[in-house]
């Protein structure tokens, strides 16, 4: 499997090293020069025999080959390269074999790579053992296929070249195969297809191959496409149905050296320890003797908000790039040019959203002018960055499902069904897809770093097993279907209960009631930013989806709602009409450029600031409430007015149910978010720089709390990255001095050091305008702050404890959740 990071074991594991040297199979270099090792390299300790501990080597699997160097055998032949033939032959001199790197694209799925070469600047090329598709009619630009199976299966059976192609004498037979397919292929019937079996020089599902386990150590390999079988005979490498296959089709994988490494992002992590990160709070040196912190607290800090699968949303066209692709990072984040078009020019969204205006879209491997902290329609949490910041000691992430309906309608570059449920299962979809993408890397099902957890105690059992806990929950404004037009509700009790329900088995286990607009369930918080920007957008994409302004009231003076209103959604009486005319008139007039100085007593403005939705919690809300609270799911205030979430603390409150405030100042005030940390919940702000950060986290840390809410006497302080949500991350003013004292840079618990992150020809710092360009720079971000912020040192301390302590604190804050009395 693909190793985490450069380990430097100590002394004490030397004798279990060399053991397990001996027992292993041999495994090729990983991504970009780290080492990638086999699946079947570690031992496991087999029990107790007559007193002495027994080391049993793991059965092998068909996903024990994952990112491994190979030969590859069957009755005594071997495949070997023939560039000059253009394709593979077979040879009986293992001296003269090719191996090939076994690169997963799914889990038991493999791209079977024989050399890779690339120069700075280029993609680089390929050579892989698959089918050609010589007239270009079976792929599509991406590497999908898309042909007809039959005409594909056919062609295979009319090929006569006993080196490259089928066996001779089966030829009849698979070409019966192919006739017999449903598929009829007429758009291809004029056209000269010959497709072979061949060195083709870029990743396609025509090159994936199913390695599926007969024995002990004897495998099939099978086209992904086809279903057809590799082969060798006297007459050399071929397909051949599976109906047919005799032991020519059964191959043997013997561990090999000298395969060129799969392109991959660097994670640029060493471990120093031989032991990974730290899991443990009292397994690192600050918290050692910290008073109130017990043995099996947990290290590390969590991301209370993030959206990793963000690139299906609105449409699925929007935000360029992915967090994993079948084949690698050279397709996940390749070229911007296929949402944004040339320069970007047509990604309408970005440009209305990003500050980078027209770029160069060229992904990997030059990278030149995206990601960046601001480049917001360019995906920022590729895998192998998110396992960056999990050797930093991230714990816990928390990636919220995005969508918008009316958005996604009124977007014209979209892919997707624009239905919220359609949306939502799709991006669930997505995740798990991502989690055996990940186990596919490291050697198969629940091997990877990734995991998806439904409770807390399953997260705790993740963490303790040195992996990520990825919790599930869901940010959109129409959640359930269950808009409102002009107050009229689009959904039932009974709509909800099910999509509840259906969501919860799915695995979903935290909520925002509402998001960017007005729905079934109560008002939205609105966007008070000046200036012309979001704020107008979502103004207008309200009055489009319930089919009236928001609606203004003045805020509460220097008090908080109660939640106990009775006019929770009270209707809007004549004689308010004109107020709400004025308050609109105030809104929209602020979003225009300040009056000049000479004019501004003038100017009838009067600001947003003290303007409050007033439409509240509904009753469907508080139904939705008392659900979430029965199911014993977590419940998001973000976004949500200010009298909605006063009603879901004073619901919540007395169940001694805390709720999260998840990502700053979208919680409302700092009233109001000291309110949820009063019980017990969590507040989290956006992750920022230097001092600015400090503050943050401090201020988190310490707000009023119980000493039953704290680990030992921190609060404990997560960020929201809001990664991928059309939100930046953070900048970084620092200069190319700071970066000559930053790098390398260790762990906060001195296990791991960093290095610059490069993935291609691109290396990433902080320090080159482009701040935290991706998620893998948070790392850089923090040990940046330590360094560099200009508060007092014990700031700087308390503000890491506050970190470091979230992961603790949130697993906590779910555990008083499942204990809540219904």
């Amino acid at each position: 499997m693909e190793s985490n990071y450069r380990s430097v074991p100590r002394l004490r594991t030397l004798t279990a090293t060399l053991a397990t040297t001996l027992l292993a199979l041999t495994g090729c270099i990983g991504g970009d020069g780290e080492p990638a090792t086999p699946a079947t390299a570690a031992p496991v300790v087999g029990g107790e025999q007559n007193g002495v501990n027994i080391t049993r080597q793991p059965a092998i699997t068909r996903y024990s080959f994952a990112n491994g160097c190979y030969l590859l055998e069957s009755s005594g032949q071997f495949v070997a390269a023939a560039p000059g033939a253009g394709g593979y032959t077979t040879t009986a001199d293992a001296g003269s074999a090719t191996p090939f790197y076994l690169r997963p694209t799914a889990l038991g799925s493999y791209l079977l790579m024989s050399g890779y070469q690339r120069t700075s600047g280029e993609t680089g090329h390929f050579e892989l053992l698959g089918i050609s598709d010589p007239a270009g009619e079976f792929l599509d630009a991406g590497g999908s296929f898309i042909g007809e199976v039959s005409y594909l299966v056919a062609g295979l059976g009319d090929t006569t070249n006993l080196l490259l192609d089928p066996l001779a004498p089966l030829g009849s037979a698979v070409r019966a195969i192919g006739e017999s397919i449903e598929f009829s292929g007429d758009q291809l019937a004029n056209i000269t297809v010959r497709p072979a079996l061949a060195m083709v020089d870029s990743p396609s599902d025509l090159a994936v191959w199913q390695l599926n386990q007969l024995g002990e150590a004897r495998f099939t390999l099978a086209s992904d496409v086809t279903g057809l079988l590799l082969g060798v005979s006297e007459d050399g490498l071929g397909l051949v149905s599976p109906s047919l296959a005799d032991a020519g089709n059964e191959f043997r994988l013997t561990a090999a050296s000298g395969c060129d490494s799969y392109p991959e992002a660097e994670l640029n992590a060493e471990d120093l320890s031989g032991e990974g990160p730290a899991i443990y709070l009292k397994d690192v040196d600050r918290f050692r003797n910290v008073k109130g912190i017990d043995q099996d607290d947990v290290f590390g800090f969590v991301d209370t908000h993030s959206h990793i699968s963000a690139y299906e949303f609105i449409g699925g066209r929007v935000n360029y790039g992915a967090p994993f692709h079948r084949f690698g990072v050279t397709h996940a984040l390749e070229n911007c040019e296929a949402n944004h078009g040339p320069w970007g020019a047509t990604g309408f969204v970005e440009l209305a959203t990003t500050g980078i205006g027209l770029h160069d879209t060229q992904g990997w491997p030059s990278f030149n002018d995206w990601p960046r902290y601001n480049s917001l329609q360019h995906h920022q949490s590729y895998y192998r960055w998110l396992e960056r910041a999990h050797l930093a000691g991230m714990k816990i992430i928390v990636n919220h499902l995005v969508h918008n309906e009316v958005l996604c309608r009124i977007n014209p570059q979209k892919q997707n069904d624009c239905d919220p449920m359609a949306a939502i299962l799709l991006q669930i979809q997505r995740m798990y897809e991502m989690q055996d993408y990940i186990d596919a890397q490291h050697g198969g099902p629940g091997a990877g770093w990734f995991r998806i957890v439904t409770s807390p105690g399953e997260a705790r059992q993740v963490i303790d097993d040195g992996k990520l806990a990825v919790v599930l929950g869901i940010e959109m404004s129409k959640i359930f279907r269950c808009g409102e037009f002009l107050g009229v509700a689009e959904c039932t009790r009974e709509d909800i209960t099910e999509r509840l329900d259906q969501l919860y088995q799915l695995g979903m286990r935290n909520i925002f009631p509402v998001h960017k607009f007005d729905n079934a369930f109560g008002g939205h918080l609105p966007d008070l930013s000046t200036g012309i920007g979001i704020g107008p957008v979502l103004y207008a994409g309200n009055l489009l989806e319930t089919g009236h302004p928001v609606e203004f009231e003045e805020c509460p003076e220097e008090v908080e709602y109660n939640g106990g209103e009775p006019d929770q959604n009270a209707d809007l009486q004549p004689f308010g009409l004109v107020d709400q005319l004025l308050y609109q008139m105030d809104y929209l007039g602020e979003r225009f450029p300040e009056s000049p100085e000479e004019m501004a007593a003038l100017d009838p403005r009067r600001g947003t600031d003290q303007l409050c939705n007033r439409r509240g919690l509904s009753d469907l809300g508080d139904f939705l409430i008392r659900e979430l609270i029965r199911r014993k799911m977590m419940i998001e205030t973000d976004h949500i007015s200010r009298k909605a979430a006063a009603r879901i603390l004073a619901l919540t409150e007395p169940l001694d149910y805390p709720v999260i405030n998840s990502h700053g100042g979208w919680g409302g005030t700092e009233a109001l978010r000291d309110r949820i940390a009063a019980q017990g919940g969590i507040t989290a702000s956006f992750g920022g720089t230097r001092d600015n950060w400090v503050d943050k986290l401090t201020r988190d840390g310490n707000r009023p709390r119980a000493e039953q809410y704290k680990v030992g006497p921190f609060g404990g302080a997560g960020f929201a990255s809001d990664v991928n949500g059309i939100a930046q991350l953070a900048a970084n003013p620092g200069t190319a001095t700071d970066e000559a004292g930053l790098y390398p840079f260790t762990s906060i618990d001195g296990r791991i050091r960093f290095d610059k992150q490069r993935t291609g020809d691109r290396e990433f710092g902080l320090y080159d305008g482009r701040g935290v360009a991706h998620y893998g720079l948070y790392p850089d971000q923090i040990a940046d702050m330590i360094r560099h912020s200009e508060r007092s040192p014990a700031q700087v301390d308390d503000a890491i404890n506050q970190l470091f302590t979230s992961a603790e604190a949130y697993l906590r804050m779910w555990e008083r959740i499942e204990n809540a009395p219904l």
